[in-house]
């Protein structure tokens, strides 16, 4: 068989550049540490690949939600637990202006603090959270829950509703509260819903009435009696809130450590599927510069193989 030297020619060039395209390759691989670089390189590999970069995007987002979750949670609990703080304050201050020794001076000295601590209270209840959104607005997020009107009422401007987020394929947890059930929704001695807001309007109103007689002495008992009596069971509510708020904490932390385990999972499943093996490709590349040198000279020496040059 006759080989013409446009063959010869030809087929040197197409090694040279099987060399090159290898040799480029490798280098692009050993640039972006992945051994697939197109579907056809590994067509199940690229799938399986595909699938766990989807599996990590999704646990990759439910941690951003449970980080998100838990430092909403934690600021809601925190105001919660100021507003307890306080509520207890105000209970001493009942118990203190309730005593026989005190003077309608002095009780008005007690209410002026308890006023204080009302304004202080409706603050907490407008508390906001990194983001500027209201913490205990319900989903009306960005509309300030409680507005003093000129009466000195306080009125819910939020809703009952609740926002939930989701931690996991199978679970969803709770954003917040609403100011609603917080702050309003709590039960008085006769079963009825009043606000925290009107139980310390209620004590300071009763303190500040003077006391001129045995009957005003009594009212005032009375009244010291039923506020204490509200005071109590706001701050049983109130505790409860607190206890469910460390409970959805502990169950986000609980997800978003088994969210981490798996992540890593599925992460080390994909580096196995699709990373590099620096050490061999490494070797490849050395041999296909080898290769691509061999060619090269291979070529050059086979030009000079023409019948002119012996003429």
């Amino acid at each position: 068989m006759r080989v013409s030297t446009t063959q010869v020619f030809q087929n040197g060039v197409d090694s040279i550049q099987r060399s090159q395209k290898d040799l480029s390759r490798t280098q692009m691989q050993l640039g972006s540490g992945e051994r697939i670089l197109t579907p056809s390189d590994d067509p199940s590999g690229a799938v399986q690949s595909l699938q766990l970069t989807g599996a990590i995007e999704k646990l990759e987002q439910y941690e951003r939600n449970s980080l998100s979750l838990q430092q909403r949670l934690r600021s809601s609990e925190t105001v919660v637990s100021s507003v307890v703080d306080g509520l207890q304050r105000v209970r001493e201050l009942v118990v203190q202006g309730n005593n026989g020794s005190q003077t309608n001076e002095t009780r008005a000295m007690i209410a002026g603090e308890i006023r204080q601590a009302r304004d202080e209270l409706v603050q907490l209840a407008n508390s906001q959270d990194a983001n500027g959104e209201y913490l205990f607005a319900g989903l009306s997020s960005w509309t300030q829950p409680f507005e003093v009107d000129g009466e000195g009422k306080v009125d819910y401007q939020g809703d009952d509703g609740q926002r939930s987020v989701q931690i996991s394929p199978a679970r969803t947890v709770p954003l917040g509260d609403s100011g609603e059930r917080v702050f309003v929704d709590i039960p008085n001695g006769e079963g009825d819903p009043q606000p925290l807001f009107e139980t310390y309007a209620k004590i300071v109103e009763a303190l500040e009435t003077p006391v001129p007689d045995q009957q005003g002495s009594e009212d005032l008992n009375a009244a010291m009696a039923s506020g204490l009596g509200d005071l109590d069971r706001a701050l049983g509510h109130l505790l409860e809130v607190r206890t469910d708020l460390g409970g959805r904490m502990n169950t986000v932390e609980t997800q978003s450590r088994v969210n981490e385990d798996q992540l890593l999972q599925v992460r080390t499943a994909r580096s196995e599927i699709r990373d590099l093996d620096y050490a061999e490709a490494i070797s490849r590349f050395n041999l296909q510069q080898t290769a691509l040198q061999a060619a090269q000279q291979t070529f050059v020496q086979v030009q000079r193989l023409s019948l002119f040059n012996f003429l």
